[in-house]
Formats: C-alpha cells, structure tokens, sequence
C-alpha cells in the first residue's frame, strides 16, 4: 500500500498521526540495523508492488495508474510494459506461470498479463464484486493466488484459469482500522504457511493453512505489533523481508525468530522481490515512493 498516494494523501493529519503511533503489546520487538540507503534504479512514482521476470526484468505497479512498468535495472531505465486496460490503477502482482502474471487492478478484480509472446497481452478473469479493496496478492500454486481484501480484512482463495474465487481465511488480525480504513496488506505463501501484514495495526503475523484448499489449520502467531508492515518478501536465505512502508526501510526476519533486522532504507518502501539472475540473486530490488531501488544482501 502506498499511503502517499492520491487517495491517501487526503487523511492528511489524521494519518499521519496513525503512522506514528506503535501498538503497545507484550509482542513488541526491538529493530536492529545493520545497511544503509539503498540505490534508486528507475525513478517511477509512487510505486506499489514490484515482481522480477525471469529474464532479470523488474515489473512495478501503480495504485493510480493502469500501466504496467518494466524496470531494467542495469541501464536504469523504465518503460510501460503494458496498459491494463479497465483497471483504473494496480497492486498485487505474482507469475502464476512462466512470464504469466496475475495483477489486482481497481480494488475488485484479477487480471492475467501474459508476457510469453513478442506482444505482452493484459487480460481480465474476473471481478469480485463484493470485494472492498483487494491489495496483496500471494501466489499459491500454479493455477491458484490468494488475494488480501484489506477493506473486508480477508484472503480470498482465485483460481486464474478459471475465475472461481472464496474466501479462506478471515481473522481479526487482518481486520481494517484508521481512518482510511486498511487492514491486511501484504501476503505471501510458502510451504503451508501464510504470512502478512497488517499495515495500520503495525503487525506481522503467520497461519498454517492446508496446501490444497489454503483454509486455516492452526491458529494465527502475531510475530510483532509495533512495526509497520507493508509488503514483503522471501530471500533465497530462507529469510523473509519486509518493506515497512512510513518507516522508510525493509527490515530481514529469520522466520524462526521473528525479529527484525533493517537491511536498506528506502523511503516509503512499499514491496520488494530478488533478483532471479546469477548477477543479481544477492539484490533486493524495493519499491518505493519515488520509484525502484536496489540493496545488495549478504546472503
């Protein structure tokens, strides 16, 4: 989510008071920080949500705009990719297959951006039409992601081949506040557990959920409440990384422990993914408020 977006920007003080305020908990967790300022690449505003393309390629997402931008961070040049059309901005985005992605265009519905020809296609699936304010999106298997609705604070489970959606998990953790409102924001999959945020509360949780129907199969471990938490990550050190949004950093957390570590700061970071070529699968590229940035991570 990026705050410092059009629609946002209108809370005015009233938001900015939320950003400041910690959560006081038992769960509280001390932020140790161990880099510095990370490098802008491309500069695209207010960036929402990144995802990297095999071929080293960077995709970043806009809240307010229907475009699709391609990141090339070497030359540090960006270019729109593709238009979504229908989608009056977009957020989540996950490849589902090969160079397929799925993108949350408008708050209510699910797109497929196919990049396997020498034209990249943007396609709709489907519109959920009671859905609220669909922002994180998290892929689950190769026919199936799982979409935060952070208006209604719950994950539906949608299938990209065919459209059919439900919702799986539905938690007090992930319920809206503030003036906005906004409540569970990033989320990501691994290995039968669910991870988000829940970016108003301050908080990062975790669910076991059953790998074929990603249904809740124990209850939700609430890892911290008085960090921001917007979007985040997995690294290839097994670690997970967060972009903590107002707080200007992403933090690294060791998922046995749950305690963050800042490893770049970046000013309204908003999401981040790793670089999936042998020249940059030790860089963590973060999207931000004034466009992408990159942070080499020592593995």
């Amino acid at each position: 989510m990026m705050y410092q977006s059009t629609s946002i920007r209108r809370a005015g003080a009233l938001l900015a008071g939320i950003l400041l305020l910690a959560t006081p908990t038992a769960r509280a967790v001390g932020l140790d920080r161990r880099q510095s300022a990370a490098v802008q690449v491309a500069k695209i505003a207010s960036v929402e949500n990144i995802a990297v393309r095999s071929n080293g390629q960077i995709l970043a997402t806009n809240m307010n705009s229907p475009n699709l931008y391609s990141v090339d961070a070497t030359a540090k040049t960006s270019a729109t990719a593709v238009v979504v059309t229908g989608a009056s901005g977009l957020s989540g985005i996950g490849e589902t297959a090969p160079d397929v992605f799925a993108v949350i265009g408008g708050g209510k519905s699910i797109y497929k951006v196919d990049f396997t020809s020498s034209t990249p296609k943007a396609s709709l699936i489907k519109t959920i039409k009671e859905a609220n304010n669909l922002n994180g999106l998290a892929v689950f298997d190769n026919d199936t992601v799982l979409v935060a609705d952070a208006g209604k604070g719950n994950v539906y489970r949608f299938s990209v081949s065919t459209g059919d959606y439900s919702v799986v998990l539905n938690d007090p953790t992930m319920a809206p506040s503030g003036g906005i409102p906004f409540g569970i924001d990033g989320i990501k999959y691994k290995d039968g557990v669910v991870w988000y945020t829940n970016i108003f509360k301050n908080s990062f949780h975790k669910v076991p959920v059953d790998p074929t129907t990603a249904k809740a199969t124990g209850a939700v471990v609430t890892l911290w409440t008085n960090l921001m938490g917007d979007d985040l990550c997995f690294g290839p050190n097994g670690k997970i990384y967060v972009a903590t949004n107002g707080k200007n950093s992403v933090v690294e957390v060791d998922p046995a422990v749950g305690k963050p570590t800042q490893v770049a700061s970046v000013t309204g970071s908003t999401s981040c993914a790793f670089g999936r070529t042998d020249k940059d699968k030790d860089v963590i590229y973060v999207g931000g408020g004034s466009g992408v940035y990159s942070q080499t991570i020592k593995l």
